[in-house]
């Protein structure tokens, strides 16, 4: 991995630009770079990690299916190599991570890549477009960057919706987004105090879970009736960390924020903040917290929901709840539609995959319908509200990515320059021997794919 900081105007060699560096870019620019494929990897933040890193819920959401079969493999497997424990999976482990020791592994992984730079602090500003395709992007510094294929891995499709493709935003009915959050970490808690064990293996169960929000509740019930705080929210969500030293909450719930919108996010974080205290105070009386030195805040929000892209194909809820099988599934989502009422009360409507809880995720989703160069890998694929409230977590996403940087990389290989000629036989070949789950035709590219052929 190459690193810019240093601003200058420059055209710079590359074969594939990504933007935005989460977990679906990152995915998504590992899976090109090692294909043979000069690839930038720009971020507009400081630093790379996405929602997952600066926003972090702890919890990883659903990575397999009804069986405990794995359907999100390949990349998010070096992230995180221990959610595949069968055996964990089988007793019913609290599977979390920490934020920083994700960062760490992103940065390994992307300083292993000699053909891919990360720029950061680089956000996109404009987009020329030459009929049906992007011709180039320019970003803050006033660099210029040329490029065959450009992958929009930003959670909210900025590059997208900066070229004028077209996308959806909200609710059909309303278009009022889900609620937003500000997480927050505890550490130093003492977990002894909620009749949990951390010196135990496999001590943080799905079992005992519980245990710390029926610890907790009637603090923060007490402060509802008193009306101490702004918060709508009617339980408690924490999650342990794997070595049971900390708790991070994902309490806070901020309604009618707008994340296209700067003002409104920044109101948000305000409020966020808020409400953050005034649940500190009520709580912090617990023995578990008796050792504590306060709480640390997340530096970004956490966003729920943004712009979806319209692609070739709009995922629905239907699909979701069917079980849908495509012929031209480039990834898969086992997580269920997770929809936080977006009027701001404190009701979550969730609803399992049934059957074989997942379904298929086609690549038309992938593929925005307003160009033949503009790939989507992150979240803001094409899907309804509904739709989106299921794939938009962790493991999903990184297929997601990870799909969308091999099918660019296949374009450039075979010569084409739109990406509907990509075979999506062709992607889930090349992502089954990258180790990632597929179901379908898997048929060997007539063109060399390999770096080194």
């Amino acid at each position: 991995m190459n690193t810019e900081t240093s601003p200058r105007i420059s055209e710079a060699p590359f074969d594939i630009l990504v933007a935005g560096a989460g977990i679906g870019g990152i995915s998504a620019a590992l899976a090109a770079a090692r294909a043979g494929h000069r690839v930038a990897l720009l971020e507009a933040a400081p630093e790379i990690g996405g929602t997952g890193v600066h926003s972090p819920v702890a919890l990883v959401c659903t990575w397999f299916d009804r069986s405990g079969r794995f359907i999100n493999r390949g990349l998010n497997e070096e992230y995180l190599p221990y959610l595949y424990n069968p055996e964990s999976l089988a007793k019913g482990v609290i599977q979390t991570y920490h934020e920083e020791e994700l960062k760490k592994t992103y940065l390994r992984l992307l300083a292993a890549e000699p053909l891919l730079t990360v720029l950061t602090s680089c956000p996109v500003v404009s987009v020329e477009r030459r009929d049906h395709s992007i011709h180039s992007v320019r970003v803050a510094d006033g660099r210029d960057f040329h490029v065959r294929v450009f992958v929009d891995s930003t959670a909210d499709g900025n590059l997208a919706a900066l070229a004028g493709a077209e996308f959806q935003k909200g609710r059909e009915s309303d278009g009022r987004l889900q609620p937003c959050t500000l997480t927050f970490r505890v550490d130093g808690v003492d977990f002894t105090a909620f009749g949990m064990d951390p010196s135990k293996p496999d001590w943080a169960r799905w079992s005992d879970w519980h245990l710390i929000a029926d610890g907790l509740l009637p603090y923060y019930q007490k402060l509802h009736r008193s009306g101490g705080t702004s918060n709508p929210r009617e339980d408690v969500l924490s999650f342990p960390d794997r070595g049971g030293r900390s708790l991070l909450f994902n309490q806070t719930r901020m309604a009618g924020v707008d994340p296209t919108d700067p003002a409104s996010v920044e109101n948000a974080k305000i409020e966020g903040r808020k409400q953050i205290e005034e649940f500190w105070q009520a709580v912090r009386v617990h023995p578990a917290f008796a050792r504590t030195t306060g709480v640390t805040i997340s530096t970004k929000l956490g966003i729920r929901e943004g712009r979806r892209i319209t692609g070739d194909y709009i995922l629905t809820a239907e699909d979701c709840l069917g079980e849908a099988r495509f012929d031209d599934m480039v990834a898969a989502c086992g997580y269920p539609l997770d929809i936080h009422d977006p009027s701001g009360t404190g009701s979550t409507d969730m609803r399992d995959i049934p059957g074989s809880g997942y379904y298929h995720i086609p690549y038309r989703c992938l593929v925005s319908k307003s160009f033949s160069n503009l790939l989507l890998g992150s979240r803001c694929i094409s899907g309804t509200h509904e739709a989106h409230s299921s794939y938009r977590v962790m493991p999903p996403v990184s297929a997601i990515g990870q799909a969308a940087g091999t099918a660019a990389g296949l374009l450039i290989r075979s010569g084409g320059d739109n990406l509907r000629s990509v075979d999506p036989a062709w992607i889930r070949y090349v992502l089954r021997e990258a180790n990632q789950f597929v179901e379908g035709e898997c048929r060997k590219p007539p063109f060399s794919i390999s770096p080194l052929q």
